[in-house]
């Protein structure tokens, strides 16, 4: 069997995107540093500053997709060679790390430079008022990657307005993401409904996604703080209880509008988006070319580089039910081959299965090797759910409420429903529904497993992959299988010597290499770069690196 892949083509005007249009400001203004943001334009400049850091660190797909996955059991890296965060190799001194938190420290004092100037605007108060809130909850935004990334229990420097240009030593974990909340309610109050917030900026939902998702955190390992899981139970069900927010019917529909450049809003509470207008790669990603479905042939969609292999085990897990609709999406054995027409051929091996989530092709601009329009999901009403379904969990073991927000989700993928809830089957649920969206380390970490899953994920390969009878048994349901009298695929079309197709690995990869150079002393975070070391000596580096 093979599919035809689709290519769709639609016409995309992105309200807000960096050096959008309606940021244009007249010459004849006289704009100038003191009076910048007593006009909207000027306001909008200012916010479009801040926002852009973002959309530069996430075009990489990085920091928001492959490290959160690589060398975990959602995920690994398909490269050798490489010394870089993708894998457990790199040192303090690796530039990624220092391009990463160099962008998001820009973002930060271009926050803060955005708050002080509104603060004395002779704007509208009402307007005034809408901006300032959004400038909250960039600046919790961003502390908020930095703090799952780099922060740890040490926490990391938290420039605010009135210290935007100093040197500050990092300030304890527990304290930034108390921060981050102080941000994100101020946010909250003032922020617009997201049914008339403008499509890619931040509604109330998302702050209150983010307040949820911050007190899970704080409730979590190492912080462990009283009362926040009752306070990420109550953000999740303010949001549940909004008629507004809904799943959308179809798990696949979610990714396609992602891919499309749409902005669908019932279940993406917020997204970061990207354009490939005029060919602009500043404002475009690489989420679908480098962590999304394989596409050898460019002329079929653009090239996908497909990164990142789902991990066998994951693989497994989602054939273990296969009425959930999310396995075959999220680890299908499709990809594109060369010089086939632009048709779809399959995978004969599980251990080399790309990431799925993202098509490229659906993209509505797919000319560029590398570059597209394709956005980034960064919180859905399923996470919204399942954040709900864990805290309560927590606080009440064995609650019918959190087994009927884990089964919402589930209904939706046509998986079947559980008949009984813990925090290692919510902990499951979260990889199913959320994988290849940025959470997994993150959470595994917070859980105080993430050296038990490496681990476990490593034994998993090494047994199958020493298993010379362990069969791709997808090729009987999903592929182009010519079966044998026993059943078994067969290469070929109508191959003259039958060859069972056996799982293997690879000889021109290594797939252990970030799981064996993983240290459990160091690699749950990032450190510091070691130019930030160089420059602000009040800095200390992370313990074990």
């Amino acid at each position: 069997m093979k599919l035809k892949i689709r290519v769709v083509t639609i016409f995309l005007a992105l309200i807000f995107q960096g050096c959008d249009d309606q940021l244009e400001i007249a010459q004849n203004d006289n704009i100038t540093a003191e009076n910048l943001y007593n006009t909207e334009s000027g306001a909008l400049a200012g916010l479009a500053g801040a926002y852009s850091r973002i959309v530069s660190v996430y075009k990489t797909a990085i920091i928001n997709a492959q490290y959160p996955t690589d060398f975990t059991d959602e995920g690994h890296y398909n490269r050798v060679g490489a010394r870089d965060i993708r894998k457990n190799n790199f040192t303090s001194s690796e530039t990624t790390l220092l391009s990463i938190w160099s962008t998001y420290y820009e973002g930060i004092s271009a926050t803060n430079t955005l708050l002080v100037g509104l603060e004395n605007s002779t704007l509208e108060e009402s307007i005034k008022q809408e901006y300032i809130a959004e400038g909250h909850f960039i600046r919790a935004f961003i502390y908020f990657d930095l703090q799952k990334a780099f922060g740890g229990i040490e926490g990391i420097p938290m420039p605010l307005e009135e210290t935007n240009k100093q040197l500050l030593p990092r300030t304890a974990g527990i304290d930034v993401y108390k921060q981050i909340i102080a941000d994100l309610e101020y946010a909250e109050l003032y922020l617009p409904t997201d049914a008339e917030a403008t499509p890619g900026r931040a509604g109330k939902g998302a702050a209150r996604g983010l307040l949820a998702r911050a007190y899970l955190y704080m409730a979590s390992q190492p912080f462990n703080e009283v009362g926040a899981y009752e306070k990420s139970i109550a953000w999740s069900k303010t949001i549940m209880d909004d008629s507004y927010y809904q799943l959308n019917p179809s798990y696949g529909d979610v990714f396609d509008q992602l891919a499309m450049g749409n902005y669908e809003k019932k279940e993406m509470l917020f997204q970061i988006g990207f354009s490939f207008d005029n060919l602009d790669i500043n404002q475009s990603s690489k989420l679908g070319s480098e962590f999304g479905m394989k596409i050898d042939d460019e002329s079929c969609g653009g090239k996908g580089f497909a990164l990142t292999y789902a991990t066998i085990s994951l693989i497994l897990k989602y054939r273990a039910d296969p009425s959930d609709e999310r396995g075959f999406w999220n680890a299908t054995p499709y990809y594109n081959q060369r010089l086939n027409d632009c048709e779809l051929s399959t995978i004969n091996n599980q251990f080399i299965y790309p990431v799925s989530k993202y098509r490229r092709f659906l993209e509505p601009n797919n000319t560029n090797t590398s570059f597209g329009s394709h956005h980034w999901p960064v919180l859905r009403f399923s996470d919204v759910l399942l954040m709900y379904a864990e805290a309560v969990n927590k606080t009440t073991p064995g609650s019918s409420l959190a087994l009927d927000a884990i089964n919402q989700v589930r209904n939706r993928a046509n998986a079947t429903p559980l008949t009984s809830i813990s925090d290692e089957l919510i902990q499951e649920e979260r990889l199913l529904e959320l994988c290849f969206e940025g959470h997994r380390k993150y959470d595994l970490v917070r859980w105080g497993i993430l050296a038990e899953k490496v681990n476990e994920t490593k034994t998993i390969m090494e047994t199958l992959g020493a298993d010379t009878e362990f069969v791709n048994e997808d090729w009987t349901s999903y592929g182009e299988p010519n079966l044998g009298d026993d059943g078994i695929p067969e290469s070929g079309d109508e191959p003259t010597v039958r060859e069972i197709r056996y799982n293997s690995f690879n000889g021109s990869f290594n797939y252990f290499d970030g799981y064996n150079d993983f240290d459990a002393s160091k690699h749950y975070i990032l450190p510091i770069p070691e130019q930030e070391l160089g420059v602000n000596t009040n800095i200390k580096q992370t313990t074990g690196w």
